[in-house]
């Protein structure tokens, strides 16, 4: 069976008189692998990409606002995203094929949840937080580390969405890059989101954050301490990249893709570091 909701009352109600084995289907590109790869059968679909209050994006003073609605193809072509929230269009922009942009959609890369979600490590650098509705119209706010709690695995109960993706405004600069078996169309190996947040007094603050090395993005606070109130050109490449190396250490250290990690994650940071010099210029 398959549900269509106009807006979001109606589907407050099938949320709330719904059975048992349901999907919620916005792009579909993670569900319909779930569905083939697990073999699921009489499951039912709740489809709510016509609901216009969980699409766009918008701001105030305070904050930017993305309906979980809003593409990877919307996302690049936000201008406003480019501008000041550069590690969420680079996550975006080298997410899968032109195709799956189209479909795939910010919640949805949120709710799955997957240890190698591009567009969430992002958002946990951004210091993201999740607007939930429940089925009785109840909202309620949660960071993003607090919302994914392990790999493919949520705080959102069976009668919740996620409603709304609320990014803080704060002055500073913020990058995102990746590591995959091929130059395009790739997931990722291992990804590394960094955000630099400019204070009043002209010192920054650092949110550096390491994807597919944990059940969820891994903080790296030791990298953050090797950047802390240094200008980009005067950090020490080879001390990055040992800090790097001995992060990956500390995250999975039975792990045998540590090998493979603990050396790519060298190559990622030279190349993060190089970007950083070159906006400072």
């Amino acid at each position: 069976m398959i549900f269509a909701p106009r807006d979001l009352s109606e589907l407050c109600y099938i949320l709330e008189n719904k059975g048992d084995n349901y999907y919620i289907l916005a792009g579909g590109t993670d569900l319909i692998i779930k569905i083939k790869n697990k073999k699921i059968v009489n499951y039912s679909i709740i489809e709510i990409t016509k609901i216009k209050e969980l699409k766009g994006f918008k701001e105030d003073d305070s904050n930017f606002y993305i309906g979980p609605l809003m593409t990877m193809t919307e996302i690049i072509n936000e201008k406003r995203i480019k501008e000041n929230l550069r590690s969420l269009y680079e996550a975006a922009y080298k997410l899968g094929s032109n195709q799956i942009r189209n479909l795939a959609t910010i919640g949805g890369n949120v709710a799955n949840a997957s240890q190698s979600a591009d567009c969430v490590l992002a958002l946990f650098a951004l210091d993201a937080k999740i607007k939930i509705l429940d089925s009785m119209e109840n909202e309620k706010i949660v960071s993003i580390e607090d919302f994914i709690i392990g790999r493919e695995k949520t705080n959102l109960s069976q009668n919740e969405i996620i409603k709304e993706i609320i990014i803080p405004k704060k002055k500073g600069l913020n990058i995102f890059n990746k590591i995959g078996s091929r130059t395009g169309v790739t997931i990722s190996k291992i990804s590394c989101a960094m955000n630099f947040i400019l204070n009043e007094d002209g010192k920054k603050d650092t949110r550096i954050f390491l994807g597919a090395v944990g059940v969820k993005p891994v903080r790296a606070l030791d990298l953050e301490k090797v950047f802390a109130n240094h200008d980009f050109k005067n950090i020490n490449l080879e001390i990055l990249q040992q800090t790097g190396f001995n992060e990956i250490e500390k995250a999975i250290p039975e792990r045998s893709s540590k090998y493979y990690k603990r050396v790519a994650i060298q190559g990622l940071l030279e190349d993060m570091l190089e970007e950083l010099i070159n906006y400072e210029k």
